[in-house]
């Protein structure tokens, strides 16, 4: 994967920013709307990481409030917890393209022992390995077997897409435009139907990114990565009939509790 000598300093130069920001609020949430410290860019570095987590921690000492410290010590764990173990979890797929090696030009599936399967040279371990390490690992490795070495390893993500003309499952590169993944499902579609504005991530059922952080992220044209998204978040649009319809919930319950009001009322008198 081919990044640029200045797409490299600005990712380095807004990460530092969004640290600081991190301190200076006292506060375990990232700036763009990542639910901790913990769910950070797929790409950060290891230095980038250890960075934030001697971070955490230095604040956490400082930290009067007991909540916010004990946030801060858990979020500094995680990135601990993150530096040893790696990014690669079982059944993450990563799509190599090897040079002049068509066997090994394919897509693959990260075991439950975080271990890689290739054709014919024995399974790279991923355990320890972050995203931004893969490429160098992966050519560190091959180099074993193979004489001249040139790659390019992408990891895969599979996202569902909730409320768009087209909604489905979509696997996709962790360095696609999150507007290109919208392009994909149809864009937005009706903009009388559905409110854009409204969208939010959400995983495991609960909001991982917020209406607000979510219309941040397109705006500023995040990647997938950017947004740490993983296997099963979902993109989820909401439509305007379910948001009247749920409006019109609302105001009938309201409705029927006033209408209770006064009539106890009444017999009181």
């Amino acid at each position: 994967m081919i990044r640029t000598t200045l797409a490299t300093l600005a990712n380095r130069s807004a990460w530092t920013l969004r640290l600081a920001c991190v301190l200076l609020a006292s506060s375990a949430a990232i700036a763009g709307g990542q639910s901790s410290i913990g769910e950070m860019r797929r790409q950060a570095t290891r230095a980038e990481l250890e960075r934030a987590a001697k971070m955490m921690e230095t604040a956490a000492v400082s930290q009067q409030d007991a909540k916010q410290r004990a946030k801060l010590i858990a979020d500094a764990q995680t990135i601990r917890l993150r530096l040893e173990n790696g990014d690669f979890l079982p059944g993450d797929r990563i799509m190599l393209l090897v040079q002049d090696d068509t066997a090994l030009t394919d897509t693959f599936t990260v075991r439950g022992d975080q271990v890689l399967p290739l054709p014919n040279i024995p399974p790279i371990t991923l355990r320890g390995v972050l995203d931004s390490e893969l490429e160098p690992h992966l050519t560190k490795e091959l180099l074993k077997y193979i004489k001249t070495v040139s790659l390019q390893a992408t990891p895969l993500v599979r996202i569902s897409l909730l409320g768009f003309p087209q909604s489905n499952f979509y696997t996709i590169p962790v360095d696609l435009a999150i507007t290109d993944l919208i392009s994909q499902a149809g864009g937005w579609g009706n903009a009388s139907a559905v409110e854009p504005n409204k969208a939010v991530i959400r995983r495991n059922g609960q909001v991982l990114m917020d209406a607000k952080a979510t219309a941040e992220a397109v705006r500023q044209n995040k990647t997938v990565g950017d947004m740490a998204l993983r296997d099963g978040d979902e993109f989820y649009v909401p439509d305007k009939a379910s948001s009247g319809t749920r409006w019109q919930t609302v105001m009938g319950v309201l409705t029927g509790l006033a209408s209770v009001f006064w009539l106890v009322r009444s017999v009181s008198r």
